[in-house]
C-alpha cells in the first residue's frame, strides 16, 4: 500500500515537474505582438480613440437643434387657504397643458468647435500610434537586454570555472611552498567573489525574466530562448540630414502643433461666443385646457403655435478689462505660450539626434575596439596554450590569459547591447521603423 502511494505522488508531481522546466522559445516579433495583444493602455487608448471618431464622424451634432417636450397637469387649483373663503377644492378649475418645442442657435464659433473636434481625433490617433511604438521599442529592449543577460551568464560562468580552476592551482602550489599565503587567500577570495557576482546576475535575470513574461501576460518559465536580434552595422548617418528629414514627422512635434491648433480654436471659439452675434430661432407648440375655465378636464382642446427670430449683440467683451475681454486676452496668451514652447521641444528634438547619432559612432568604435581586444586575447590564449602543453608556459600564465579573454568578451557583449539600445532610441527619436534605419546603415 505504501509503495502504490509512492508511485502515486510521483505520477502526480512529474507533470508538474515538466511544465515547470518547459523551454520556451520566443522570436522578436512574436514578444512584441503578445506584449501588444496584452497592453491594458492599448486597449484604453483604441476606446479613447472609437469614441473620438464616433464623435468626429457626427460633426452636424454642433448645430442640432434642441428639442423639448412637457405635459403638465394641475391638480391644485389656485385657493385661499387661511383667508376667505377659505380652502376650497375646484374641480372645475382643473388643467392640462401639452407643450413641444424647438430651438436653434447660430453663432460662428460653431465652425471651430467641428474643427476643434475633428482635431481632437487626429491627436488621439497619434498618441495611440506613439503609445504602440513605444511599447515595441520598450519589448525589444528588454528582449535584447535578457538575450545579453545570459550571454553574460554564460562568461560569468566561464569565469568561475577559470577562477576554480586557478584556486585549486593555487592550493596546490601553497601545500607545495611554492606560493605565499597572501596569494592562496586571494585566489579563494577570486573564486569567492566570482560565485557571488554569478548569482547575482542570475538573480537579475531572473527578476527580469519574470517581469518581462509579466509584460507579454505568461506565466513566469524557468528556461526561455530568445531567438532573434538587431545586426550591428557601422554608423554612417548625417544628423543635420536627419533633421531636416524626420524632424517634422517625431510626435512631440506632431504633438506640439496640435497643441498650437487646439488652442488657437479655442481662442476663435472664446472671441467668437463672446464678441459675435448669435441668432436664436425658437418655436413652440402648446396645447390643453383653456385657462381660466369653468369645465375642469372636460374642457374643449385648444393649442396655440408661437415662434421667435432673437439676434444677441454681446457688448461687455468689446470693453477693455471686463471678465469676457481678459478671458480673450488669456486664451491669446495660452497661445504664444505654446508657441514658445514649440520652438523648446524643436531644440530639445534636434539636440537628442545629434547627441544620439554620436553616441551611435562612438559606440561603434568601441565595439571595433572590444572586437579587436577579443581577437588578441583569442590568439594570446591559443599561444599560452600551446606553450602550456610544450611546458614553457605555466598554468597561472594560462588561467590570467583565459581570464583576460573572458574580460573582453563581456566588454564587447555589453559594447553591443548598449549599440543595439541606441539605435531603438535612435529610431523613436526619428519615429521611423527600427527594421528601416537599420536596413539603410547596410
Amino acid at each position: 500500500m505504501i509503495r502504490r502511494r509512492v508511485w502515486f505522488f510521483i505520477f502526480l508531481f512529474i507533470p508538474m515537474l515538466t511544465a515547470a522546466n518547459e523551454q520556451i522559445t520566443f522570436t522578436m516579433d512574436e514578444a512584441v505582438r503578445r506584449a501588444l495583444d496584452q497592453s491594458i493602455n492599448l486597449r484604453k487608448g483604441v476606446i479613447d480613440l472609437a469614441q473620438a471618431g464616433y464623435s468626429a464622424g457626427r460633426l452636424w451634432s454642433e448645430i442640432f437643434p434642441s428639442f423639448s417636450l412637457s405635459a403638465g397637469l394641475g391638480i391644485l387649483p389656485s385657493t385661499p387657504l387661511f383667508t376667505d373663503p377659505g380652502f376650497r377644492y375646484r374641480d372645475d378649475a382643473l388643467s392640462y397643458t401639452l407643450t413641444f418645442g424647438v430651438s436653434l442657435s447660430l453663432n460662428p464659433s460653431f465652425v471651430s468647435s467641428m474643427r476643434r473636434i475633428e482635431l481632437a481625433y487626429r491627436s488621439q490617433l497619434l498618441s495611440l500610434e506613439n503609445a504602440t511604438r513605444q511599447l515595441e521599442i520598450h519589448v525589444i529592449k528588454n528582449f535584447l537586454g535578457l538575450n545579453a543577460m545570459k550571454a553574460n551568464i554564460s562568461l560569468m560562468e566561464e569565469s568561475l570555472e577559470l577562477a576554480t580552476l586557478k584556486r585549486e592551482s593555487d592550493r596546490i602550489a601553497w601545500a607545495n611552498g611554492l606560493i605565499n599565503e597572501l596569494t592562496w587567500l586571494n585566489s579563494q577570495l577570486s573564486e569567492k567573489t566570482a560565485l557571488y557576482n554569478l548569482h547575482n546576475a542570475q538573480a537579475v535575470y531572473q527578476n527580469a525574466l519574470e517581469e518581462f513574461l509579466v509584460l507579454l501576460g505568461m506565466e513566469p518559465a524557468s528556461d526561455v530562448i530568445f531567438e532573434g536580434s538587431i545586426d550591428i552595422v557601422p554608423i554612417n548617418l548625417d544628423p543635420e540630414q536627419l533633421i531636416l528629414e524626420h524632424l517634422p514627422r517625431r510626435p512631440d512635434i506632431i504633438s506640439q502643433r496640435q497643441t498650437i491648433e487646439r488652442l488657437e480654436l479655442s481662442r476663435n471659439v472664446v472671441a467668437h461666443s463672446s464678441r459675435s452675434p448669435s441668432l436664436n430661432l425658437s418655436a413652440q407648440w402648446r396645447g390643453g385646457s383653456p385657462t381660466p375655465n369653468n369645465q375642469g378636464l372636460s374642457a374643449p382642446f385648444a393649442d396655440n403655435l408661437s415662434g421667435s427670430v432673437t439676434v444677441n449683440i454681446p457688448i461687455d467683451s468689446w470693453i477693455p478689462g471686463t471678465r469676457q475681454s481678459q478671458t480673450v486676452r488669456a486664451a491669446g496668451a495660452e497661445l504664444e505660450k505654446a508657441l514658445l514652447d514649440l520652438q523648446t521641444t524643436e531644440t530639445q528634438a534636434k539636440t537628442q539626434i545629434r547627441t544620439l547619432v554620436t553616441r551611435l559612432r562612438n559606440a561603434w568604435e568601441s565595439i571595433e575596439i572590444s572586437r579587436l581586444r577579443v581577437d588578441f586575447a583569442q590568439r594570446t590564449v591559443d599561444a599560452t596554450e600551446i606553450g602550456f602543453r610544450n611546458g614553457t608556459v605555466e598554468f597561472k600564465e594560462l588561467e590570467d590569459r583565459r581570464k583576460d579573454l573572458s574580460e573582453a568578451r563581456q566588454r564587447l557583449l555589453q559594447g553591443e547591447i548598449t549599440c543595439q539600445s541606441l539605435l531603438l532610441d535612435l529610431a523613436a527619436a526619428l519615429n521611423v521603423d527600427w527594421r528601416s534605419l537599420v536596413g539603410g546603415l547596410q
